[in-house]
């Protein structure tokens, strides 16, 4: 008998789905200001721009971020110690420099505490990210650099759909950006969108989009056959007799670069169609980390997030960390024996990937070390059920 394996990540889609990306390829421009309109309402925002990812949005971003600057020599982009590596990439292109802060071990995303030491006359910006869904605090990074001039950015990118007071995270600073891409909350397989809050530099930021090449019409269509070809990926049953074809497209090396170019019709098209349903896409995941959380919770061992009370977590990925790591193994091939497929992330904070980011004598960044070395990520995603949490209950029960 096939024992089915669950996908770690991705949007489950549906027919009309493709049908809209297929007729996406040959509408008008129109369709993006409909698109538009739609995630204005859903964020809550007045302005809003498409491009091809969060890494080209958090490039364009640091673009405008270095028109407006009060100073040239304002340099310096402060960020977790332990995040994307790829965030460093967008900071390199724009000839900026990385500036890190350990992580709080608690609630797994940027010590606030800890960035005060870091400032200084060559701070640009400071960029919380909302890791895996998680909300950083961001209205104390806003207290604390009021009457500065340094600029706070969110990294939503897979954090899409997570509130604090029914605020949409990546709209509390002036800048925030998400991402669309094949594992982030929504997918348009690729896809990036900035948002800003002060609409004096609405045309800034329109410049640079369109400044921006068009995607060819042949790479549209190969995009779109990939499409296709991810909306059967995210599918248990396909995925599973698929998996020796999909794990040759998952992410094992670090990006080296980023391509920059403007989103597209078909993309605006199936993310209209996408949103129809994204309350309930939206509430599985936040349901589904509320019932890991109750899974994990309060076992020797095991450390799960603090969550403030105030937030609905849209988890991207569950994390939880495991002290012993011959029991993360273990946990490990228990759910996979049972089909449930489980990620390690980043298994390195950025100090260690990049050794220019280290500094002599003991860690600087303790906490982002022992997270990247002990984290475990469990998929919430939507088609995760009732039965797959109980499942993952008596795995960690055999281990823990």
């Amino acid at each position: 008998m096939l024992k089915l394996k669950m996908p770690t990540a991705g949007t489950p889609y549906i027919f009309s789905d493709i049908l809209h990306a297929k007729i996406g390829l040959f509408q008008s421009n129109r369709v993006f200001s409909k698109f538009r309109d739609i995630l204005k309402e859903y964020l809550n925002v007045e302005n809003l721009l498409f491009i091809n990812s969060g890494t080209t949005a958090n490039y364009i971003i640091y673009k405008v971020l270095k028109q407006i600057r009060k100073r040239v020599d304002q340099v310096e982009i402060i960020l977790p110690a332990y995040t994307a590596p790829s965030l460093l990439l967008p900071i390199e292109a724009e000839g900026l420099t990385p500036v890190l802060v350990d992580i709080d071990p608690s609630t797994f995303n940027l010590d606030i505490t800890k960035v005060a030491e870091k400032l200084n006359s060559k701070t640009l910006a400071v960029m919380p990210v909302h890791m895996f869904g998680l909300p950083c605090e961001v209205e104390s990074l806003l207290k604390l650099t009021d009457g500065s001039d340094i600029f706070i950015l969110e990294d939503g990118a897979s954090a899409l759909g997570t509130t604090v007071n029914k605020q949409h995270i990546g709209t509390t600073a002036p800048f925030g950006f998400y991402s669309l891409n094949r594992g982030k909350n929504v997918s348009t397989l690729a896809g990036g969108i900035v948002v800003l809050k002060n609409d004096d530099y609405s045309e800034l930021f329109q410049q640079y989009v369109n400044e921006l090449t068009t995607l060819h019409p042949l790479a549209q269509f190969i995009m779109f056959l990939k499409f296709i070809g991810l909306s059967l990926a995210v599918r248990p049953f396909t995925y599973t007799l698929m998996s020796p074809i999909v794990s040759k497209f998952k992410y094992t090396t670090l990006h080296s670069h980023f391509d920059s170019f403007k989103y597209t019709t078909m993309q605006a098209a199936l993310g209209i169609n996408i949103w129809k349903r994204i309350n309930d896409l939206t509430e599985r995941r936040i349901e589904n980390g509320k019932a890991l959380l109750n899974v994990f919770k309060n076992r020797n061992g095991i450390i799960t997030p603090v969550i403030p009370e105030d937030a609905e977590a849209a988890f991207n990925q569950f994390p939880i960390v495991i002290d012993d790591l011959k029991k993360r193994k273990r946990l490990q091939k228990e759910l996979l024996n049972q089909g449930i497929e489980t990620t390690l992330m980043y298994e390195k904070p950025l100090h260690h990937i990049f050794p220019e980011l280290n500094s002599p004598g003991d860690d600087p960044f303790p906490n982002a070390t022992y997270l990247a070395e002990h984290l475990l990520l469990i998929p919430p995603h939507a088609q995760i059920r009732c039965s797959t949490i109980n499942t993952i209950k008596e795995a960690v029960e055999a281990v823990f």
